[in-house]
């Protein structure tokens, strides 16, 4: 017979593992805040507004793919999702 204490255990590390969320820049549909604290260009909502902001770098894609991702030399997906907007280049 299973103690309730055990149950409990099991409910609980079932439950922890179904509520982690993955890390933002996974999804390709994911817009993520920039790691750099105050970055003026987290203001920008999508890659448009990133892409037009000429001190602002595209975040990288860091989902899984077939292809491996080419970005352009701001950071830009080229073949891949852009996932954020930071004041300077960041890679993987």
């Amino acid at each position: 017979m299973l103690r309730p204490a055990y149950v409990m255990l099991v409910i609980g590390c079932a439950t922890a593992a179904i509520a982690q969320t993955p890390p933002c820049g996974v999804r390709p549909d994911d817009w993520c805040a920039s790691p750099i604290a105050n970055d003026p260009c987290s203001r920008h909502r999508n890659v448009a507004e990133c892409r037009a902001d000429a001190s602002c770098f595209g975040m990288p894609y860091r989902g899984e793919s077939v292809v491996q991702c080419q970005r352009d030399r701001r950071g830009f997906g080229l073949n891949c999702p852009t996932v954020g907007c930071a004041s300077r280049l960041i890679t993987r």
